[in-house]
């Protein structure tokens, strides 16, 4: 668990903003990660390790190192959080075969970020419906703490709930890599976002070579349908609250 007072630093740098959702105190990190203290709780989404590799089997000239990236960054903000329990909130590989592309040391890397955590949780998306079988962790659909549902793309909570008998009134998701545009002063600002509304959280992509759907596309509107929506936009580490 991360200290209060390393947490007080972060507030008054602008790298964290303390939020509240459905009366759940959370914690929206400018790095594009979720903190949940009551459950020492990280979560990650949309990882989309191995795009890199995906691409240049089209002779896209992006390099391959976007998953050793994201690891990098993956493994600082883990050892600054120091979390009891990860979710990684679906598409953390780009693609069926992203496991075979997987080099041995990102592989040993990634088990050890698993091992160093008492829960790790791959929840499934519609890019990664299996995960490789060299990784540890848990496979699932969803999980839900404390009411809230985490599952890669949203779904009607009432059929949810009636489907399989699991209470949850709210729902944390990514799939839709939210992101921003703001114009500050004479500088226009274009970056990740959260999205907070009052029963839906969307999350921003954290994988290195993802893009974005803007917040003001009538996709992700239609998702809070009318609903209060508060955006937090990332840049360079700070969050801007919109």
């Amino acid at each position: 668990m991360i200290a209060q007072e390393q947490l007080k630093q972060y507030v008054l740098d602008n790298t964290i903003i303390p939020v509240k959702f459905c009366d759940h105190k959370l914690i929206v990190d400018g790095r594009a990660v979720l903190f949940w203290p009551a459950h020492d709780l990280l979560v990650f989404s949309d990882l989309h390790f191995e795009k890199g590799s995906f691409l240049s089997q089209f002779a896209h000239p992006l390099p391959r190192f976007d998953t050793r990236e994201t690891i990098k960054r993956m493994e600082h903000l883990i050892s600054i959080y120091q979390p009891s329990v990860v979710i990684c909130l679906g598409d953390s590989f780009h693609d069926g075969n992203a496991g075979s592309r997987l080099e041995s040391d990102d592989i040993a890397a990634i088990n050890d970020m698993v091992r160093s955590v008492t829960k790790w949780i791959w929840v499934l998306g519609n890019h990664d419906p299996d995960i490789p079988e060299s990784l540890l962790g848990k496979r699932q659909h969803h999980c839900i703490f404390s009411g809230v549902l985490f599952v890669h793309e949203p779904e009607e909570i009432s059929t949810f709930k009636a489907m399989n008998g699991e209470f949850c009134d709210s729902q944390i998701v990514g799939h839709y890599h939210p992101k921003t545009s703001y114009k500050l002063s004479h500088k226009k600002l274009t970056d990740k976002s959260f999205i907070v509304g009052e029963d839906l959280l969307l999350m921003p992509a954290f994988g290195k070579y993802t893009g974005g759907l803007n917040s003001n596309s009538e996709v992700i509107k239609s998702l809070f349908d009318g609903k209060k929506m508060q955006i937090l936009l990332t840049y360079h580490t700070k969050l801007f609250m919109l």
